[in-house]
């Protein structure tokens, strides 16, 4: 009998700060949440890939705006994403993860509701992007553990894969719109024009947090057999006991707790490094191919992020077959592959920056980016709900924090690099890149020697009593 036929059969009772019992979902139910997660992605995704695309444009339009500043925004954003994976965990046990989910996506809508209407102060462009740090963060955990648990142990890395897939059907559709827009028809855009797109993706969000209500069923929220109410009125009833001695104190030493497992230190210890190297290159990134100073008339426009974006999502396409092999070689593999992708991005760009007049390596260099893409989403997902059931809430978030904690210098510390070679600005783009590609030769041995589950570590002494995790 394989492990997702057992799941049909048996109760698994989560932990005590969370919520009280689970029975997970019958297929059926695994059916209708996966063809949720599937369709809504396509939207989901092209609404947010008009915000992708235009982002770094309209706030670098936005009077008021630098490009020091936009790295100090991407720092305080890492810290309120930090905060909403903690409210995550916390939301995901006290209300289930269907209702995080809405409420998720309800911020996310709020969010892009403030670049609608073209605000000429940059505050508010920066209350809209730490609510969307917020709200990113706090749909999470709840989304890719449902998706996980309806997909079950055997075939979470080829649902997540197909999910991911269709969501990137939605970013080329956006893209190639825009793509058609902007450079076959010729047509400028300033903050007023781009505010149009933003009108579609608040309605997606919000009819699409409608549908999570309406169709999705949530196994840590579902009721129990009948047969079986007995051992939950007891689960019920310790769990009432424990909230009124002050569950505060021990939903945060569940965090603590959590990292006395080392597997679970390792794999976080080694999402710090990796995020924080990743947040120097990337934190005046697109601003920086932006500067005239430094690209002169190859500066990349709407029309070139446009291109950009439907290039690495057509590579997302063509290679998100690899990443349903997570499930038959294992995260690790598919980890280690990632970043090599990624290295060899970093170098076109720095290649590029010297070299604008071919503009090939840059298309290249997108190639590569989409094939790390392709390849990380289905490896993170599956790796970080590598645990029990009961466990999967607090040891996805706890990563997670940590993996923002490692996000959180990288654009300040980008930022000032960057202001720091007034008089060479393309040294200060290009020391950021140099920075992770030193960085890879850390980073790869560390992903190659990953070990994929708590069980693959030798000597792991999970001092964990379960219950309290």
């Amino acid at each position: 009998m394989t492990i997702a036929s057992k799941d049909e059969e048996f109760i698994t009772l989560i932990q005590e700060d969370p919520t009280p019992g689970r029975q997970l979902l019958t297929e059926k139910e695994r059916k209708r949440n996966i063809v949720f997660f599937t369709v809504a992605a396509f939207f989901t995704s092209s609404a947010n890939s008009i915000h992708f695309i235009f982002y770094s444009l309209y706030f670098m339009d936005t009077p008021g705006a630098s490009e020091k500043l936009y790295g100090i925004v991407a720092t305080i954003g890492s810290i309120i994403a930090i905060i909403g994976l903690i409210a995550a965990d916390y939301f995901n046990g006290l209300l289930g993860y269907k209702r995080v989910m809405i409420i998720a996506y309800l911020l996310i809508g709020t969010s892009f509701s403030f670049f609608i209407f073209n605000p000429s102060r940059i505050a508010w462009i920066i209350i809209a992007i730490l609510i969307l740090n917020f709200a990113f963060s706090l749909n999470e955990s709840p989304s890719n553990i449902l998706l996980t648990e309806s997909a079950g142990e055997e075939n979470k890395g080829k649902v997540s894969s197909l999910t991911y897939f269709f969501g990137r059907f939605g970013d080329v559709a956006v893209s190639t719109l825009v793509f058609v827009l902007l450079i076959i028809l010729q047509i400028e855009y300033g903050n007023e024009q781009r505010s149009h797109y933003y009108i579609f993706s608040v309605i997606v969000f919000v009819l699409a947090a409608i549908a999570i209500f309406m169709i999705i069923t949530d196994s840590s929220r579902k009721k129990v057999r009948t047969d079986r109410a007995n051992v939950i009125h007891e689960k019920v009833a310790l769990y009432r006991e424990k909230r009124e001695k002050g569950n505060r104190s021990e939903f945060i030493q569940g965090f603590i707790d959590t990292f006395k497992d080392k597997w679970v230190l390792r794999v976080a210890a080694s999402f710090v490094l990796d995020a924080f190297l990743w947040s120097i290159a990337l934190g005046v990134h697109w601003p920086g191919l932006q500067s005239e100073a430094i690209f002169g008339e190859y500066r990349i426009t709407d029309q070139d992020i446009s291109l950009y974006s439907l290039i690495t999502n057509v590579a997302v396409l063509v290679s998100m077959f690899i990443g349903r092999l997570v499930d038959k070689i294992g995260a690790k593999a598919l980890l280690f592959i990632s970043e090599v992708c990624g290295l060899i991005w970093c170098t076109l760009v720095v290649i590029f920056t010297y070299f604008p007049v071919y503009e090939w390596i840059m298309y290249l260099s997108r190639v590569f980016l989409g094939f790390s893409i392709a390849l990380w989403i289905p490896a993170t997902i599956s790796l970080f709900t590598n645990v029990s059931p009961e466990r999967k809430s607090k040891v996805y978030n706890s990563i997670a924090i940590f993996r923002s904690i490692g996000w959180l210098p990288g654009g300040f510390i980008a930022g000032f690099i960057f202001d720091a070679f007034p008089n060479n600005p393309r040294m200060g783009f290009l020391v950021p890149l140099f920075i992770l590609i030193a960085g890879m030769a850390l980073i790869l041995p560390v992903f190659y020697t990953m070990p994929n589950r708590p069980s693959d570590m030798k000597n792991n002494n999970n001092n964990v009593k379960k219950n309290n995790i």
